[in-house]
């Protein structure tokens, strides 16, 4: 008997002693987790409950150069409902078909017991949610949209902003950084499964918007050419074209319209070059009057409409026989131009179309700007210079080509573009303010009034004439150009044109317009100029 007591003793000795151990340990534990590594264990268990969402900020507005905005940021509302915090169903229903406008299937899903959370699809303005707002179980989620006023007016110089809020092209992309603000911060609580808890979002840092615009465009300008462009290729059944309106005082681009049958949203006057054809011709007159090679008064034989040289047989629309300077741009003379370019060097000529912008980017600031091609004289054949002198073996984007026209209005220097006058930021301080850039002077201003008076005839008595405005002078020039694919000149296939600038006295526009491959009377001066008259008319 004193043995077995003796052992219940030990045994019970034991027990309480391991109790107490194993309460050490646990408290031990609790000391280290709760003391120790309190605050570490506190922040793991608050990362795992919450949850950090970026609250998107409202991008810059685009505005004309008279305040009109042209594409522009509003802020929209989610919503969602927890239907098992809702109290009166046949309310809410009612309330979300009559605000919201849904299907009775949307509002039973939305309103489904069996769910927890259901986001509604679309998106709602300030209006819906300020009459929903108070509804037990319904929420909203703060998000921005882009929206565009003018719908696809100006679109291939603004470009885009994708659901993800990515900037694509244009303007939007180019000036990216500056639009598109600051982000804020928000912060919603998770349940255990790793749920958001409904209306737990609360915002840490509210976003900040992003700056504000102002491009060189003007929207009533950008609305006639726009108009006028496309009844232009309905009528001609071109395939694409190009109108770009400029001040030559400036640079400043007024009105840029790009279109294309297959659709598209970029400008291809700054990313797409072509072969400008006669619309050369005056820089080729300006490069002999400005190196004393010739004078407008000067006399060539222009063969009577057909003339061979180097193999080659070159043409003119009409017959002529001798030809003054001046009467061969008039006319627009291939052969004339031809025999004239052996009186210039070939690094003469290439220099002056280097000098008039050709071949280099303008500095338009939009994205995938083209350059263009200007071979080096090492590159010519021994057609190279007759071919220039008539606008074929170079190619050019109808913005070289605008502002190389505004270098002869404004009396011979040529300017770099201007797209955006300024940029605002939210307080108040502005940026990048538009000012006259001067590249260089590429002609002496004499020259460049000598051949502003020629252009003016081109118009009222030479290829021009059907780009008259009566009693209101344009100076301009028509080009018609062959059109290449994969190096072959394509039969049948043009490009009509015509550039130049008005008043003609008092320049205050610059202007080209292109169309491709337009059916029938394909001619520069029967197709492009007619555009021209309708919108400097509308102007």
């Amino acid at each position: 008997m004193r043995d077995r007591a003796a052992g219940h003793g030990w045994r019970h000795r034991a027990l309480l002693i391991g109790l107490v151990l194993g309460a050490l340990v646990v408290i031990g534990r609790a000391v280290q987790l709760q003391v120790l590594q309190g605050e570490r264990w506190e922040a793991r268990a608050l990362d795992q409950q919450r949850r950090r969402v970026e609250l998107p900020a409202p991008r810059g507005t685009i505005f004309d150069r008279n305040g009109v905005p042209l594409a522009m940021s509003r802020e929209v509302s989610r919503v969602a409902v927890a239907p098992r915090e809702v109290r009166d169903a046949e309310e809410v229903a009612r309330r979300l078909r009559e605000v919201l406008g849904l299907s009775s299937a949307e509002v039973a899903r939305a309103l489904d017991p069996s769910r927890r959370w259901v986001v509604l699809p679309g998106r709602y303005d300030a209006a819906a949610r300020q009459r929903l707002e108070g509804i037990r179980g319904v929420y909203f989620e703060r998000t921005v949209e882009r929206v565009y006023p003018h719908g696809a007016l100006a679109r291939e110089i603004l470009g885009g902003v994708s659901a993800e809020g990515v900037a694509l092209g244009g303007i939007e992309q180019a000036y990216d950084s500056l639009l598109a603000g600051r982000p804020g911060i928000a912060v919603s609580r998770r349940n255990a499964r790793g749920e958001v808890i409904p209306g737990s979002l609360m915002v840490a840092a509210e976003p900040v918007a992003g700056s504000d615009v102002y491009l060189t465009l003007d929207v009533h300008l950008q609305e006639i050419a726009d108009e006028v462009l496309r009844e232009a290729m309905e009528e001609t059944g071109a395939e694409g074209g190009d109108v770009i309106f400029t001040d030559p005082r400036t640079g400043e681009v007024l009105a840029a319209v790009s279109r294309r049958s297959e659709g598209g949203n970029h400008w291809r006057g700054v990313t797409e070059p072509y072969e400008p054809g006669s619309t050369l011709k005056p820089f080729f007159v300006a490069m002999l009057l400005a190196e004393g090679r010739a004078t407008l008064e000067d006399s060539v034989y222009a063969e009577e409409g057909r003339w061979q040289s180097e193999g080659r047989t070159l043409t003119d629309s009409d017959k002529h026989g001798w030809l003054t300077v001046r009467d061969a741009l008039r006319v627009s003379s291939n052969i004339a131009m031809a025999k004239l370019s052996e009186r210039l060097e070939p690094r003469e000529q290439y220099g002056y179309l280097r000098d008039f912008g050709f071949g280099v980017p303008t500095g338009v600031p939009y994205p995938s700007e083209a350059a263009g091609r200007l071979r080096r004289p090492s590159e010519w054949s021994r057609y190279s210079r007759a071919s220039l002198s008539i606008g074929y073996e170079i190619a050019v984007t109808p913005l070289q080509m605008v502002m190389a026209y505004g270098a002869v209005a404004n009396g011979g220097v040529l300017l770099e573009p201007g797209l955006v006058r300024e940029v605002r930021t939210r307080d108040g301080e502005r940026r990048n303010g538009s000012v006259v850039r001067p590249i260089r002077r590429v002609i002496p201003e004499e020259v460049a009034r000598a051949v502003g008076a020629t252009l003016v005839e081109v118009v009222e008595t030479g290829t021009g004439r059907e780009a008259g405005l009566g009693a209101f002078r344009v100076a301009g020039k028509t080009g018609t150009a062959r059109r290449s694919v994969g190096g072959r000149y394509v039969p049948g296939s043009y490009t009509a044109s015509f550039a130049g600038y008005f008043p003609a006295e008092d320049p205050q526009l610059a202007f080209l317009v292109k169309l491709d491959r337009p059916q029938g009377a394909y001619y520069g001066g029967l197709a492009a100029a007619p555009v021209t008259r309708a919108t400097l008319a509308a102007a």
